[in-house]
């Protein structure tokens, strides 16, 4: 099953989801500092794709954050 553009909203609602000429390219709302290790801008070439970039994005930066209780 395809994805909306209004389901990818929804999943990630950090993010501005645009469709632009071959593809799609979500903006953090608010930025993260230039060398954070995190990324302001994903792309993809169908949503599908933007998707798993997003998921991609979001795992990395849990994986960033310390963990609670050390």
């Amino acid at each position: 099953m395809s994805l909306t553009v209004q389901q990818v909203i929804n999943r990630f609602p950090g993010w501005q989801i645009t469709d632009m000429p071959g593809g799609w390219v979500a903006m953090r709302v608010n930025f993260v500092p230039k060398n954070s290790g995190l990324s302001n801008v994903r792309c993809g070439g169908t949503l599908e794709e933007l998707a798993e970039n997003l998921y991609a994005e979001i795992r990395h930066q849990k994986s960033r954050q310390p963990a609670v209780g050390r």
